[in-house]
């Protein structure tokens, strides 16, 4: 069904249904970045996918450049994974002790990821890097972390109203991604206080130039520090190895979790063995680690990319969208920009007054919602976008921006 065949736009009855939502459910859902804002075009509920469309609530279909936020690289209900889930399915879920897809996971895994002699593995992209920081901190005996991104709620930076006492906050210093001289300030004087450098690439500056990450990897080593790797969202689309496959910069620890299980909640944290060696002294354990319906839908996925050409397919089509998008923006005067690397560009609003910033964007995304597209403001590509989706997008993103811009 295309969005010019289906009934007039209409997002009535996924509000009603948020509205009660609200009512039940503390901030609505649990993923707070899922939550809607624009009442009225966006929709509040997404009830049915396949390859790189969604459809709503009240019918309405969209191409999806949202993916559940990433992990959907593959595609919606994508032929090999969902049978690899059904064939386990029939088999069991958990049990009380390991499957052996554990194993086999595991030596797909350290052929592929550059630092990874050793994976273990969770459900959650922040999760695996509270381990890591567990890690860290045991294998180096000191409390102090500098972080760089957004690593997940667990740990995010805080103050005693978010439920972060002093002393924990006073442990996590925070520097912006690309200032080496800011991270080697910190480290000149924290060093032997400070067990690791954790960094997630910033979408909108990684590039061909960018250079941060070998330099902040040689900075680590000189000051005798951890480097660890949030490849949550890199991993699985940059390359399958992530950012440090792409720059040849190797942490010491990383986290992947978005992207290698297509939708399927497993995360996985590796390294270098000494230190993934201390995981029963540093207690890090969970029942649902193992469940094997992620673990087959995660090795499905895994083994889709070695055959099939996935990260070539994502560049591909990420540079058709980037491209577009820009070549639109310019068209209708619309001061925004598509920047960072095809797999996960990053869409910025350039409007110098933060008002007029903020009501550009919600008009753009309320008329791309309107034409049948849907988006963040990472744009995300996933292997079943085919040329043909990617064009049709930017002409339904022609008539979006037209809205925008119209007298």
């Amino acid at each position: 069904m295309s969005i010019e065949t289906s009934h007039p736009h209409s997002v009535e009855e996924s509000w009603q249904l948020w509205r009660e939502a609200e009512k039940l459910i503390a901030a609505g859902t649990g993923t707070l970045s899922k939550r809607p804002t624009l009442e009225g075009d966006e929709p509040a509920y997404i009830v049915r996918g396949r390859g790189c469309r969604v459809w709503d609530l009240d019918g309405n279909e969209y191409i999806d450049y949202r993916n559940s936020l990433g992990p959907i690289t593959l595609g919606y209900c994508y032929p090999a994974v969902d049978e690899a889930i059904r064939q386990q399915l029939a088999n069991g879920i958990i049990f009380g002790h390991p499957h052996p897809l554990e194993v086999e996971l595991a030596r797909e895994l350290v052929q592929v990821i550059p630092c990874a002699e050793k994976v273990r593995f969770l459900k959650t992209g922040g999760e695996a890097m509270a381990a890591c920081i567990r890690l860290a901190r045991a294998y180096t005996q000191r409390p102090r972390l500098v972080t760089c991104g957004y690593h997940g709620w667990i740990n995010r930076d805080g103050t005693p109203d978010t439920g972060l006492p002093e002393a924990v906050s006073a442990l996590q210093t925070s520097l912006p991604y690309g200032d080496l001289d800011a991270f080697a300030e910190y480290l000149q004087s924290h060093a032997d206080e400070t067990a690791a450098v954790s960094i997630a690439a910033a979408y909108g500056k990684i590039g061909p130039e960018d250079d941060f990450l070998p330099k902040i990897r040689a900075l680590t080593e000189e000051h005798g520090v951890l480097l660890l790797y949030d490849e949550i969202v890199t991993g699985f689309r940059i390359r399958m190895g992530g950012m440090q496959e792409y720059t040849g910069a190797v942490p010491d620890l990383a986290t992947f979790a978005k992207g290698m299980a297509n939708g399927m909640p497993l995360s996985c944290y590796c390294g270098r063995a000494d230190i993934m060696d201390l995981v029963p002294r540093a207690g890090i354990s969970s029942t649902y680690s193992g469940d094997a319906l992620s673990l087959a839908a995660s090795l499905a996925t895994v083994r889709e990319y070695r055959t099939k050409g996935v990260i070539d397919h994502l560049w591909t089509r990420g540079e058709e969208l980037m491209t577009g998008m820009n070549e639109l923006f310019e068209k209708h005067g619309l001061d925004c920009r598509v920047v960072g690397l095809p797999p996960c560009p990053s869409i910025g609003v350039h409007v110098p007054d933060p008002v007029a910033r903020r009501n550009t964007q919600q008009e753009l995304w309320r008329a791309f919602y309107r034409n049948g597209v849907s988006l963040y403001t990472v744009a995300y590509v996933n292997f079943s976008h085919s040329a043909d989706d990617i064009a049709e997008t930017l002409e339904r993103m022609d008539r979006a921006m037209a809205e925008v811009v119209a007298p």
